[in-house]
Parts: structure tokens; C-alpha cells; sequence
């Protein structure tokens, strides 16, 4: 700050406590060991080598980050999900476009920032952001013409229903795993065990639910926000009702 001026002399006096902020900024973040739950990934069926790659790449040293892709209807959405429980930082790509991407890690500097729809990213900042932060644990941006950076370790867990819009230097970044569409079995057996154990339904009224889902859909979101509002089976009749009454092509 400009304390004194004249013709020949400027004088500044330092802002103590602004340098410690700027200093710290460039400090590199002690990262705490992440406790790993025993029961992660255990309501998804299947997929017993992606689930034991995924934890390998959390007990890494430095990040290695992971990439699902498939339809809807697919496991990809409950791996994000059980990677939420950890405290992970949850964005849906086509929703970030009023704060930006890059805002949101800049203010969050995420251990673990899992991303669904990636293959709706649009903003050219918000991928140039998201590489510098995937490659190099950094977060650089510009506010009030003054340029900050921004130090962290974070690991980037995502999900896109199709790679063909994502850029070749971002898909380098991730390691990517193709997951194929559950099974009208397969789902029910699924939804049963995430309406169970996650969300304390009664084991009957669960399959239940699971069962009325699967006739028009292998949502695993349906079964959940059904779950959620009925308490009875004629309450899940009324919903799954109203929502068939109203659909586009499924709820």
C-alpha cells in the first residue's frame, strides 16, 4: 500500500497479513489418509475389478482419475454416488454454467470432485481449468485484475453417456472404463440392495419397488425418489401412477 509520495521518493508499507494469505495459498495442503468404508461399492452388483481399481486409485500417492461411460440405466451413476459418501464434491456438468467450473474448484480446492454428464461441458475455461487441475493440482484465475493461484491434490471421479464430445486431452486424463446396461435382473437385484442399505427401506417393500420400477425403467434415481415419498405399497402405486400419467418416455 502507497503510504507517501513526492516528486523524487514513494514510500509503501506491506500489508502483513495479505502476504500470509498469498503465502498460503502456495503452501502445499497435508493431505489426512481417507478412510476407505468396507461397505463402499457393495449395493452395486458386479463390476468386482472397476470397484477394486477405483479404491487402488484412492490409496494412491498422487491422483489417478476415472472416467464411466454408458447409458442411462447403467451402474456409472451409483459408483458416483457411493464416492459421494466419502465427502466427495458432487456436480452435474450442465449445471455449472452460471458459477463456472472453475469457480467452484477454485473456492472448494475438492480432495475428490466427482462430475456426472462430463460430456456436457461447454465453457472453454471450465476445461482449461479442469486439465491444469487434473494434471497439476493447480487452480489459476483472475479477480479483480490481480492473478491467484490455488494448490491441491485432487482426484476426479466422472460419468458421460457417450466420449464422442469429449476432447482428446481430456479423455488422456482419465482412465476410462465402458460399462454396459443392466439386465431387468440385474436391476432389480441393484435396487433392492441401494433402497435397503442406504436409504433403510423395509427389505419387502424395497423389491417391491424395485420390481414396479423395472416395468418401465432401470433407473436406480426412479427407485430412490419413490422411496423417498412412499411409506406403503399403495403409496408406490400412486406415484408410479401419477408419474406414467405424465411421462415422456419413462419417469
Amino acid at each position: 500500500i502507497r503510504v507517501y509520495e513526492s516528486n523524487r521518493y514513494k514510500a509503501y508499507k506491506v500489508n502483513v497479513d495479505k502476504v500470509s494469505e498469498y503465502l498460503e495459498r502456495f503452501e502445499k495442503p497435508k493431505m489426512e489418509k481417507l478412510e476407505i468404508p468396507e461397505d463402499l461399492f457393495d449395493v452395486i452388483e458386479g463390476f468386482d475389478d472397476i470397484k477394486e481399481f477405483i479404491k487402488m486409485s484412492l490409496r494412491a500417492k498422487d491422483p489417478v482419475h476415472v472416467l464411466l461411460v454408458g447409458p442411462t440405466g447403467t451402474s456409472k451413476s451409483l459408483f458416483l454416488m457411493e464416492l459421494e459418501r466419502l465427502g466427495g464434491y458432487f456436480i452435474t456438468a450442465g449445471t455449472t454454467t452460471k458459477v463456472g467450473l472453475r469457480d467452484l474448484i477454485y473456492e472448494e480446492l475438492p480432495r475428490i470432485l466427482i462430475i456426472d454428464e462430463l460430456d456436457k461441458i461447454r465453457d472453454n475455461r471450465d476445461l482449461s481449468a479442469l486439465l491444469t487441475w487434473m494434471d497439476y493440482g493447480r487452480i489459476v484465475i483472475t479477480k479483480y485484475g490481480l492473478r491467484d493461484v490455488r494448490h491441491g491434490k485432487g482426484w476426479v471421479f466422472a460419468a458421460a453417456n457417450r466420449t464422442s464430445n469429449l476432447p482428446p486431452e481430456l479423455l488422456d486424463r482419465f482412465r476410462v472404463f465402458e460399462i454396459k446396461r443392466y439386465s431387468k435382473e440385474q436391476f432389480i437385484k441393484v435396487a433392492t440392495n441401494y433402497l435397503i442399505k442406504r436409504l433403510n427401506v423395509d427389505p419387502e417393500l424395497a423389491r417391491y419397488i424395485a420390481v414396479e420400477v423395472s416395468k418401465y425403467d432401470v433407473s436406480v434415481r426412479a427407485a430412490r425418489d419413490i422411496a423417498r415419498m412412499a411409506r406403503t405399497k399403495e403409496e408406490v402405486k400412486k406415484v408410479i401412477s401419477t408419474l406414467r400419467k405424465y411421462r415422456l418416455k419413462h419417469f
